[in-house]
């Protein structure tokens, strides 16, 4: 009679019967045989995705591994664009903007910010009202829903600068979020 299959939860690693340490051995040599090794092409073909949005390969990969697909969008918050007092984004950060290729680019302006205003001002593709300091987790979700027009949340990537911003990702279940800092370098 067959043993029979292992229960849910189960990793089916090595059991803890005699000869448990063969099987150890055996098991890492598997695994590590088994481990995913990218082609050269591939590899050539994201490295130029990456500088398409403006990232490092390193911090590119990360995105798409926490997001399990490419970024369609960059979200900035207007935090993490420098829009302070009435002035605008700086020189270094609208040359990055401008440089975005392949990709939605999306502004989300904290009041008392004006989107209409600021649209002929911003190399951004759309503008909208960021959700309120303190808004709970449905406004925060429903605001970032309207910004995806329908795609998927997981191809939104969350650039923020302030506390809390990375509280929009998670509520709009957006694929990542990234310091302001890491992703223009500061």
């Amino acid at each position: 009679m067959a043993d029979p299959l292992p229960g849910i939860g189960h990793n089916r690693g090595p059991s803890m019967d005699e000869g448990r340490a063969w099987r150890v051995h055996s098991w890492t040599r598997a695994r590590a045989q088994a481990e995913e090794t990218l082609p050269v092409e591939l590899v050539r073909m994201r490295m130029r995705r990456a500088a398409e949005l403006g990232m490092s390969y390193r911090t590119y990969a990360s995105v798409r591994a926490t997001a399990g697909r490419d970024p369609a969008a960059l979200v900035f918050s207007s935090n993490a664009l420098g829009l302070h007092g009435g002035r605008g984004p700086e020189p270094s950060v609208r040359a990055r903007l401008d440089g975005l290729r392949a990709c939605l680019r999306i502004g989300l302006l904290t009041a008392p910010l004006d989107p209409v205003a600021l649209a002929e001002d911003l190399p951004l593709d759309r503008l909208y009202r960021a959700p309120p300091p303190g808004a709970r987790w449905p406004v925060l979700r429903g605001t970032l829903a309207r910004i995806q027009e329908g795609r998927p949340a997981s191809s939104f990537v969350l650039i923020g600068a302030a506390p809390g911003e990375a509280e929009w990702a998670a509520a709009g279940r957006l694929g990542a979020y990234l310091d302001a800092a890491r992703y223009f370098g500061a």
